[in-house]
């Protein structure tokens, strides 16, 4: 799951500051607490303390420990492993707008995490919400979802539009997936001079030499079914999104 933290030690705030806000019921300072104390950043370890802050803040409606509350009950974090209880507190949170709310839940149904059942209509539901409020792996998911027709209807005019708007933001896995969609012999309208430009954008962009060596292979490959005016657009276009798009995303 994703986790949300608040930023809130500002330099001239110390810690002492923080935990005097936080006993008087300060609820951004108990999350913003509970956070340290999860992380034993700058405090002790202390999961425990960390669930009662996040606890305290939670019951009283703020998003951000509802969420933080959630993610322990599922990691099984300073009390017993509970997804149910994750569940509920997400809800909460999603209830309220929250596009990671939206998007955690969506992972718990798609993964059946139990003793939540499997529910892909579900998931595709909740990653949709997350998804149209621009959160780029909600995004990629609910692609996944359209591109295997699970949970919704197989349409992968659908799952293109999705894996481009996460594509956009300089998701790399999105971005081999949609050059893997656009090329021919994929159930999709061929655009070979597109695929080219995502596989290429995929290709230097990953951290895992795994999936970059795959998408300069698929590239690579898709290069020999492209003439040479092809390539040079197609390349073209990689260093004028590089040049636009991608330099808004950094």
């Amino acid at each position: 799951m994703i986790r949300l933290v608040l930023a809130l030690l500002i330099a001239a705030q110390t810690l002492t500051d923080l935990q005097r806000r936080a006993e008087s019921g300060d609820r951004d300072a108990q999350t913003a607490l509970g956070t340290l104390y999860e992380t034993g950043d700058g405090v002790p370890l202390d999961p425990a303390r960390a669930m009662a802050l996040y606890r305290d803040a939670a019951a009283a409606g703020h998003v951000g420990a509802q969420i933080n509350l959630a993610t322990m009950y599922l990691d099984g974090a300073g009390v017993p492993r509970d997804a149910a209880a994750a569940v509920e507190w997400l809800t909460r949170a999603a209830d309220r707008g929250s596009a990671l709310a939206q998007m955690n839940l969506g992972m718990i149904y798609e993964s059946g995490d139990a003793p939540v059942k499997a529910d892909p209509r579900q998931a595709a539901r909740r990653y949709r919400a997350a998804a149209t409020q621009g959160l780029m792996p909600a995004q990629y998911r609910l692609a996944r979802l359209y591109e295997a027709g699970r949970g919704v209807p197989r349409d992968l005019d659908q799952a293109a539009m999705w894996y481009r708007k996460a594509a956009d933001q300089t998701d790399p896995a999105a971005q081999l997936r949609l050059g893997i969609l656009l090329s021919p012999g994929n159930g999709k309208r061929t655009d070979v001079v597109e695929a080219h430009m995502w596989l290429n954008l995929s290709a230097s962009r990953w951290k895992s030499e795994a999936l970059r060596v795959e998408a300069a292979a698929r590239r690579d490959a898709l290069e020999k079914r492209m003439t040479e005016a092809q390539i040079s657009d197609a390349i073209r276009r990689s260093l004028r999104w590089q040049d636009t798009v991608g330099m808004q995303q950094k």
